[in-house]
């Protein structure tokens, strides 16, 4: 039978990208490609290529980058010295040798599947009494709950109902990285589901999180990343907002920096130099300088404009939103004064449409000024924020409906800006991430490492499973529904719920106070659903477990069911994770 077309364009750029992606630039690199797992024909390994059991592992070969990153996060990773590290997929071994040097640690857990492969690549590290190569998946929860199970004597499990605290005599690091990557029971791939995993430890205290908050180093395909530090609104889905209630901090200490992402985030550009800004001042306050060579685009443009740290730069400055096709009038612009050309309609159209944007973004700023000003006033009775809150929905009620939506969206990614601290993980990063290139890992498929350091959640959302109030399962069936909601009024929102629900809006006090993060206004200066925060989303929890009229688990259960064809692209098999233990 032969292959269609599309298909066949398909597998041959595959494969072309995949020859593309072998490029072998240190020693390391070299000794991978000889093994031939990578090489293939007709779909087909070479002959006397050897034997891998996960053959789309990318490991990471440059020892360089490992040295920066250990030098970048030495005074975060001191209060590890001496712990036990669990290290999963080592594979070639040169950030477990990296990170054991520094840590001396107390024992040293390899698993890997394809244990017999990288042997020779670890024999040094697995020569050592405290290090232990086990020929096991450590991404398989049975062989990773026995590895748990039997090889930490030195860790004292939690009690029963206690709430759980930093354990930094046990570090866990994991290489998720794949290429190509691929769908795995639901997921995007292995990688994604394993994190979900790791994360939901996190709530039920279990794996190596029952062993108390327990950090973990992963190192994941680039692209994923954004789905739990993401830099913008738009890509804070379900899965980033459970790591916002889940975590103190998810930092990313390497990867890629896009150029081409940020023309797509939607967010004024104005908060993103002020978040860089922010978070050059912490660098500095900690000591932190970047290694040469590392520098990404942000933290370079931060360092020229060191002049502006500590002052308030988003909602003073006309909105500036990177769209594609400003890249695109800058080409045309610049061709127009290099060639002599007469303009052409294009560059005419995109020069109109700026023209047009810088008319209505001053008009934003001016509403966006308005809508903070009117959350700061104080209802005195005298009937002034009324009034002040009737007229900007006016103005608001003017504005053409692409027009409305594209205000809301610049309001309320400067609502969680502005919170304290601010909602997104990624503006409270401690540093910026350092700049990876593709073929410091082999094949040279972009990689990130992640710094998870999860906290106690709150106590309610720890309630799961049997003999409990299920409050903390309730809650995760509510965020399911809730992240389909995220354009409505908080109060429509908690309707949507369960009915009846949205009258109980009086009750979370939260969303009415400014300090908090919420605000007194109403209409289209409301809280929207999308720009809540954990704190407020606990408060809607506490409230839900008190109202009489609240339906069963079961019957929240049997909502889901029925709601199922509704998931966004964040949602994830509801089973994966009982179904791996």
């Amino acid at each position: 039978m032969r292959q269609p077309a599309a298909a066949f364009a398909r597998a041959v750029a595959t494969k072309a990208k995949a020859t593309e992606m072998l490029k072998a630039t240190s020693k390391v690199a070299e000794q991978l490609e000889a093994t031939g797992i990578w090489k293939r024909k007709g779909g087909r390994k070479v002959n006397g290529a050897q034997k891998a059991i996960e053959p789309h592992r990318v490991n990471i070969v440059s020892e360089k980058l490992c040295d920066d990153i250990i030098k970048y996060l030495g005074s975060s990773l001191e209060r590890h010295r001496g712990c036990d590290l669990i290290d999963l997929n080592p594979g070639a071994g040169v950030w477990s040798r990296k990170l054991h040097g520094f840590l001396e640690p107390r024992n040293h857990i390899m698993m890997d599947l394809d244990a017999e492969l990288y042997s020779p690549f670890v024999k040094d590290l697995t020569s050592k009494e405290n290090v232990q190569l086990i020929p096991k998946s450590g991404l398989v929860w049975k062989d990773l709950f026995e590895m748990v199970e039997t090889k930490l004597s030195h860790q004292q499990a939690l009690s029963a109902g206690a709430e759980p605290t930093r354990n930094d005599t046990l570090l866990v690091t994991a290489n998720l990285s794949t290429f190509p990557k691929k769908s795995f029971l639901g997921f995007d791939s292995m990688s994604t589901m394993v994190m979900y995993q790791f994360m939901s430890s996190i709530k039920s205290s279990s794996l190596f999180q029952k062993y108390g908050l327990v950090r973990m180093l992963l190192w994941v395909n680039d692209e994923e990343k954004r789905r739990l530090i993401p830099k913008s609104l738009n890509r804070r889905k379900r899965g980033s907002f459970e790591a916002e209630l889940a975590c103190e901090w998810i930092h990313e200490v390497a990867g890629q920096e896009l150029e081409a992402e940020s023309r797509h985030t939607l967010r004024d550009e104005w908060i993103n130099k002020e978040s860089a800004l922010n978070t050059l001042g912490r660098m500095q306050a900690q000591g932190l300088t970047v290694p040469r060579g590392r520098g990404v685009k942000t933290y370079k443009d931060s360092m020229r404009s060191k002049r502006l740290m500590g002052k308030k730069l988003a909602g003073v400055n006309m909105p500036d939103i990177s769209r594609p096709f400003k890249k695109e009038l800058e080409d045309l612009e610049h061709e127009y004064v290099e060639e002599s050309v007469q303009a052409s309609d294009r560059l005419r159209f995109l020069r109109s449409r700026e023209k047009y944007e810088v008319n209505h973004y001053k008009s934003f700023l001016e509403l966006l000024q308005g809508w903070e000003r009117i959350s700061a006033m104080k209802d005195d009775g005298t009937g002034a924020f009324e009034q002040a809150d009737r007229e900007w929905n006016e103005m608001i009620d003017n504005l053409k409906k692409n027009q409305r939506m594209e205000f809301n969206l610049l309001r309320d990614s400067y609502h969680l800006f502005r919170q304290d601290p601010p909602a997104l993980l990624w503006d409270r990063r401690a540093y910026e991430p350092l700049a990876a290139k593709a073929d410091e890992f082999f094949p040279n498929a972009p990689t990130a490492l992640l710094d998870i350091q999860p906290k106690a959640m709150h106590p309610l959302l720890r309630q799961i499973g049997p003999n409990s109030n299920h409050a903390g399962d309730i809650s995760d069936v509510m965020l399911r529904s809730w992240w389909n909601l995220t354009l409505l009024p908080v109060h429509k929102a908690m309707d949507g719920l369960w009915p009846g629900f949205g009258d109980l809006i009086t009750e979370v006090s939260s969303l009415k106070d400014i300090q908090r993060g919420g605000t007194m206004m109403t209409g289209h200066g409301s809280l929207s659903a999308r720009s809540i925060n954990e704190g407020q989303w606990a408060e809607i929890v506490e409230t839900w477990m008190r109202w009489p009229f609240r339906p069963t688990y079961g019957q929240m259960l049997g909502r889901m069911s029925d709601d199922d064809g509704d998931g966004d692209d964040e949602d994830v098999k509801s089973g994966a994770f009982g179904s791996m233990v």
